[in-house]
């Protein structure tokens, strides 16, 4: 069955149903004064404690009533850092955030509204935020109210009352944030579309995979890309994919009673006339392994091995919500990997929707597979500029990179300039890995075209890229981004509180601005 639906009603039969447009957990305002003389107020302080711009201001105001506290507690404003002061006259309360040697970019500018967030939780009623100014932005405070947004983010317990995208809290226990400093109308046209697309994209990984089917997946996106303009959304499901010849993904997923799926959104840009950018993401709702079954401490966390496909959705809604100048595609390749009956075996042979035969020597080596069938049906389907497959593909990746970074892969160095160019503007950092020629031999297969992992002490990070990489046509340029280790974090952050993070839907809205303007 393929089904199109461009913007339609449609009832869905789901436990439960995720928002179209997610609320954050604190809300949000503009002004273009300065900040008032009374109240609630946030302000920035750089290293060392010194005090400049709207705090030196206030802290003339004072009567050098505010150096002498940051002195006394021996602030030194490094980076992130807070000082919460109260009762110190004319304010009810003083927050001061470190930002050392200054901010430099707009994801410093994202960091330091992440903090601003996280510290005045507590806090209640009008809070007014000082923006730093900084050299090159015209828009701090769409920034700052970004990252309030991204930090403030609360998926909540399951089965508590929820603000939509923002977790249990409610209007009027959350502060509301009142940025002063340029940008308010970039955050209602486009920041503010980017934090959706984020929450959207987290409350995806963050659902528990009893509930997270691949059908249930493909009932979410259904639901909420009705409401998003411009976009068409499409749901390939098992008859119709064994018709098309996709065994890789239908094999992943026949140990399982809960079927895989095939899911793509279609954003067409107005102001566009070329071939579109596709993003292609791992949707394994939740993998045990499969026959080669994992150990099982730590199993949980693999309800979020979806976290491609989520970042894909994600990133199509942040740019058909602000109206991106460039068409897009998001395809999720959905499966449950489960030690069925049915399921795949280790020294299985697949053959996939390209012809190419595939020898399945681990069943846990899954995300691979089914990316080989929708990376060919998105070539052969929309003819695409750009093909980004997204994936928590690889445990010697965080090996090689830890939690700083993502992996990229790709043949081509311009490519490979604008990723990482593009992750440092967006705060989702890249570092480039190989794929040396002879790991493409390494997969060759004596039964079959290719094998899906090598035995032994191959680096698998670069094998699960090179194995992607085949299905990529000549001609085709491509990128793999390896998003294992950034996908969760135990240690919150300015703007990824404890928990999944939707890794790299800023970084594909970044990536997408570039071809906007080509």
């Amino acid at each position: 069955m393929t089904r199109f639906l461009a913007n339609a009603a449609i009832t869905i039969v789901a436990v439960t149903a995720l928002a179209a447009t997610p609320a954050a957990a604190v809300d949000i305002d503009f002004s273009a004064a300065a900040l008032p003389g009374a109240g609630k107020v946030v302000m920035a302080v750089g290293e060392d404690g010194v005090l400049s711009g709207a705090a030196a201001s206030a802290d003339r105001q004072m009567g050098g009533a505010l150096g002498r506290a940051v002195a006394a507690a021996d602030f030194d404003g490094e980076a992130g850092s807070s000082l919460p002061l109260y009762g110190l006259a004319p304010y009810d309360a003083v927050l001061l955030v470190g930002v050392g040697k200054g901010l430099a970019s707009g994801a410093d500018v994202q960091d330091f509204g992440g903090t601003v967030a996280g510290q005045t939780a507590a806090w209640r009623g009008d809070v007014a935020v000082a923006v730093p100014d900084v050299e090159g932005l015209d828009d701090e405070a769409a920034h700052a109210a970004l990252g309030a947004r991204l930090g403030s983010y609360d998926f909540g317990k399951w089965g508590a009352a929820k603000t939509a995208g923002g977790g249990a809290k409610g209007a009027d226990a959350a502060p509301k944030l009142i940025f002063h400093g340029p940008g308010e109308a970039a955050f209602a046209g486009d920041r503010r579309a980017i934090a959706d697309g984020v929450a959207f994209a987290r409350d995806l990984v963050s659902t528990p995979s009893n509930i997270k089917t691949p059908e249930w997946f493909a009932g979410q996106v259904e639901s909420v890309f009705a409401d998003v303009p411009r976009t068409s959304v499409r749901v390939l499901d098992v008859p119709e994919m064994q018709r098309l010849g996709m065994g890789a993904l239908v094999g992943v997923g026949q140990g399982s009673a809960r079927p895989p799926r095939l899911v793509a959104v279609r954003y067409d840009s107005p102001d566009y006339d070329g071939p579109p950018l596709a993003f292609v993401g791992k949707g394994i709702t939740f993998d045990t392994g499969g026959i080669s079954l994992k150990g099982g401490r730590g199993m949980w966390a693999m309800r979020g091995d979806m976290t491609g496909a989520a970042t894909a959705m994600g990133a199509v809604m942040a740019l058909a919500n602000r109206g991106a100048a460039v068409d897009v595609i998001a395809v999720a390749a959905l499966a449950e990997n489960m030690p069925g009956g049915a399921a795949q075996r280790p020294g299985d042979v697949v053959t996939t929707m390209s012809g190419k035969t595939i020898e399945v020597l681990n069943t846990d080596a899954e995300g691979r597979l089914v990316l080989t069938d929708g990376v060919w049906w998105t070539q052969q389907t929309y003819d695409p500029r750009l093909v980004v497959s997204v994936a928590t593909l690889t445990g010697a990746v965080i090996s090689a990179l830890g939690d700083d970074y993502a992996g990229v892969f790709t043949k081509d160095d311009d490519l490979a300039a604008l990723f990482i160019d593009a992750g440092e503007v967006s705060g989702e950092t890249l570092w480039r890995l190989p794929v040396h020629d002879n790991v493409f031999e390494d997969i060759k297969s004596d039964v079959a075209d290719v094998k899906n992992v090598v035995e032994g002490g191959t680096p698998s990070a670069s094998i699960g890229a090179a194995f992607i990489m085949s299905w990529a046509r000549e001609d085709q340029p491509f990128v793999h981004l390896d998003i294992a280790g950034q996908d969760y974090t135990d240690t919150p952050r300015p703007t990824e509180p404890k928990g999944w993070t939707a890794f790299g839907v800023r970084l594909l809205d970044e990536v997408a601005r570039r071809y906007e303007t080509k």
